[in-house]
C-alpha cells in the first residue's frame, strides 16, 4: 500500500510540475505577438531567454522532489509504478509526447539513469499512432466567385491575427501575386491553407502553410513573412518552395514562439510541406528542444538498427579540443570534449562547456548551429569502428568508457553535420569558392552584429550548409564581441622588436588584433584578394569598435531568413 501510494504522489507531482512548465511555456509564447505588435524587440529577446532556460528551471526541483518522496535511491519497480500511474494521468493529452519527455528527464536524474531504462522512461512508441487532433488550419479558396489572387491574399493579410494596421495591405497583395505568378508561370491555385498560429522570431512573424493546385500540379509551400515597420505592418517576402520553408525553420536558427494546444499535429503538417526535415528538428525549431532531443535519439537508434552503419572519424581537420564522429548515412556530428587540449589552446573543460551553453542562450543569426546536449547514453560496441573506438578511448578517457559490449558516453554534443569550409574550396569550382569565401566574411559580420565573437576565424571552424550558406560551428573560443578588447599593434622600437617570437608590448587576456587576422585565415591565393575588397574592413579596430558601441546602445540588427531578391520591395 505504501508503495502504491508513494508512487501515485510521485506521479501527480510529477504531472502539476509539468503542467507548470506548459503553462509558463505557452504564456512566453503568447507575449512574443504583445512584443511583435508595438516593437519591443528587447523585451521579445528578453523572453525568449527566459523561456529557453525555463525546462531546466522546472525540472530541476521536480528531481529533488521526487528524491523525497522515493528516496535518494529508489527501487527500480518503485520507478516502474511511478510511471504505469503517471501513463493513465496523461492518456489522451494533446501535447502526450511533451509530457512523457518532461517525465523521462525528471525521472533519468532522479534515478541516476545511464543508457534507456525502458522501465523507468516512455520509449514513444505511443506517437507512431496517430495525432489526436488535426492542425488548426484555414483555408481560402482562389479564382471565380472566390475572387482572384491579390483579394485572397488581402483578405488574408487583414484576417491573419495582428492588432496593427498595415502600411499598404493592397500594394503588399498585389507584390504577392506577382511573386507567386512569376514563380509558377500558368499554374491554376484553388486554395490556400495556412495555419492558424503565427510563427514569431526576432523581428519578424510568419504565416505558413501551402497554395493547393487546382486540377494536375504539384502544391507547394507558402511563407508569408511580415515585419513591423514605422509606419505599420509590411508583408516583406512570399517563399514558395521546401528549401526556402526549411531555411526558414533551419538548425542556424533561434527558436520559434508558435501558440498551439497540439504540437505534434501542426509539426505533421510542417513535415507536409518540409519532407526532407525530420521530426526532432522541428520540434527544437519551434521551442520544444528538449523533446527534439528526445526525437534525435530515436531517429538514431532506429538509424543504427535498420542502416547497420558503425560511426566513423568525422571528415576534417582533427580537432584540439573536441574529437569528432559521425554516421556516413545519418547528418549529425558526435563531439566529445578531449581530456587534454592541444597547444597554443588555453581552456578547460568546463570553459568549452560555458561557451556552448553561451551559443544555446544567444541569438544564432542564421549563422550558428545549434548543438544538443547528451549525457549518460549507451551505444552498442558494435556501432563504433575500430579507428574510432582506439581514439575515443585515447583522447577521451574521462569520458568515454568501454563495459563489455556498451559503450558509455558521459557527455557529447550532436550538430548538424556540414562541409568544413576549408575542404569545400579545395573541391569548389571557382564561381562556388568565391561565393563562399564572401559569405564567410558575410558570416563574420552579421555573428558580430549578434554580439558573438568567434575567436577563431581559421576556414576550419566555418562550414557550407547544403543551401551553401556558412556557418561557425566550433565554439570553444566564442566570445561576446563586447567582452573582447579590440586593439591597434603597437609600433616597433627596435628592429630586434619586429624579428621577436614574443610581443614586446603586454597582451591581455581578452585582447585581439584585427591586423593580424590575415594572417591567420589561410585563403588561397585566388581568393584572399577578392575578400579583401569586400571585407577589408574586418581588419580594422574602428569595424569591431563601432560593432561594439551599437550593441551598448542596445541596437538591435535585421536578420532576414530569406535573400533580399526574396523581399518584395527590395530592401
Amino acid at each position: 500500500m505504501a508503495i502504491a501510494l508513494d508512487a501515485a504522489a510521485a506521479a501527480q507531482r510529477t504531472l502539476e510540475a509539468y503542467e507548470q512548465y506548459r503553462e509558463a511555456f505557452q504564456d512566453l509564447t503568447r507575449r512574443v505577438r504583445y512584443h511583435f505588435e508595438r516593437c519591443d524587440w528587447l523585451g521579445a529577446q528578453q523572453d525568449a531567454l527566459n523561456r529557453l532556460l525555463l525546462y531546466g528551471h522546472m525540472v530541476e526541483p521536480m528531481v529533488s522532489a521526487l528524491r523525497q518522496l522515493l528516496g535518494t535511491t529508489p527501487a527500480p519497480a518503485l520507478g516502474g509504478r511511478v510511471k504505469e500511474v503517471y501513463a493513465g494521468l496523461i492518456a489522451g493529452r494533446p501535447d502526450l509526447e511533451l509530457a512523457e519527455s518532461f517525465f523521462n528527464s525528471a525521472m533519468r536524474r532522479a534515478f541516476h539513469v545511464a543508457g534507456v531504462n525502458p522501465l523507468l522512461e516512455f520509449s514513444g512508441e505511443a506517437l507512431d499512432e496517430p495525432p489526436p487532433a488535426s492542425p488548426d488550419v484555414r483555408t481560402w479558396e482562389v479564382g471565380g466567385a472566390a475572387g482572384e489572387l491579390e483579394d485572397v491574399i488581402a483578405c488574408i493579410l487583414r484576417e491573419l491575427p495582428l492588432g496593427v494596421p498595415y502600411r499598404d495591405v493592397e500594394g503588399d497583395a498585389a507584390l504577392a501575386a506577382a511573386a507567386i505568378r512569376a514563380e509558377h508561370p500558368g499554374r491554376a491555385y484553388g486554395r490556400i491553407e495556412l495555419l492558424t498560429p503565427l510563427f514569431y522570431r526576432n523581428k519578424g512573424a510568419y504565416a505558413v502553410g501551402r497554395m493547393v493546385c487546382r486540377g494536375p500540379g504539384e502544391s507547394c509551400p507558402l511563407v508569408l513573412a511580415l515585419t513591423n515597420e514605422p509606419g505599420g505592418l509590411v508583408l516583406d517576402a512570399v517563399l514558395l518552395t521546401a528549401d526556402e520553408a526549411s531555411i526558414v525553420f533551419g538548425f542556424t536558427r533561434s527558436y520559434f514562439h508558435v501558440e498551439t494546444e497540439h504540437p505534434r499535429a501542426l509539426l505533421e503538417y510542417l513535415s507536409q510541406i518540409m519532407p526532407h526535415k525530420r521530426l526532432d528538428e522541428l520540434y527544437t525549431g519551434i521551442g520544444y528542444n528538449r523533446h527534439g532531443k528526445a526525437e534525435l535519439y530515436r531517429a538514431l537508434m532506429r538509424h543504427l538498427r535498420d542502416d547497420g552503419g558503425r560511426l566513423e572519424p568525422a571528415p576534417g581537420t582533427r580537432g584540439t579540443v573536441m574529437t569528432v564522429f559521425t554516421l556516413p548515412t545519418f547528418n549529425v556530428v558526435f563531439k566529445i570534449i578531449r581530456d587534454r587540449f592541444d597547444q597554443p589552446k588555453r581552456t578547460d573543460r568546463e570553459a568549452v562547456r560555458r561557451k556552448y551553453e553561451l551559443i544555446f542562450t544567444s541569438d544564432r543569426v542564421g549563422r550558428l548551429a545549434d548543438a544538443q546536449e547528451f549525457e549518460h547514453l549507451v551505444l552498442d560496441r558494435a556501432n563504433f569502428s575500430d579507428e574510432t573506438l582506439r581514439e575515443l578511448t585515447r583522447v577521451a578517457r574521462r569520458t568515454v568508457r568501454v563495459d563489455g559490449e556498451r559503450v558509455l558516453l558521459d557527455h557529447l554534443y550532436t550538430e548538424r553535420r556540414i562541409t568544413p569550409l576549408n575542404l569545400f574550396l579545395r573541391e569548389a569550382p571557382d564561381e562556388e569558392a568565391l561565393e563562399a569565401v564572401l559569405d564567410y566574411g558575410q558570416a563574420i559580420h552579421e555573428l558580430a552584429a549578434a554580439n558573438i565573437f568567434t575567436g577563431d576565424l581559421l576556414l576550419k571552424n566555418f562550414g557550407v550548409t547544403r543551401h551553401g550558406r556558412i556557418i561557425f560551428y566550433d565554439y570553444d573560443e566564442v566570445e561576446h564581441l563586447t567582452d573582447v578588447v579590440f586593439r591597434r599593434m603597437p609600433a616597433p622600437r627596435t628592429p630586434e622588436d619586429e624579428l621577436a617570437d614574443t610581443p614586446w608590448f603586454h597582451v591581455g587576456e581578452h585582447d585581439v588584433f584585427p591586423e593580424e587576422f590575415p594572417r591567420f585565415l589561410g585563403l588561397p591565393a585566388q581568393l584572399r584578394e577578392p575578400f579583401l575588397a569586400a571585407h577589408g574592413h574586418l581588419f580594422t579596430c574602428e569595424f569591431w569598435q563601432d560593432m561594439q558601441e551599437r550593441q551598448r546602445a542596445g541596437e538591435i540588427v535585421d536578420f532576414f531568413p530569406y535573400p533580399q531578391s526574396r523581399r518584395l520591395r527590395g530592401g
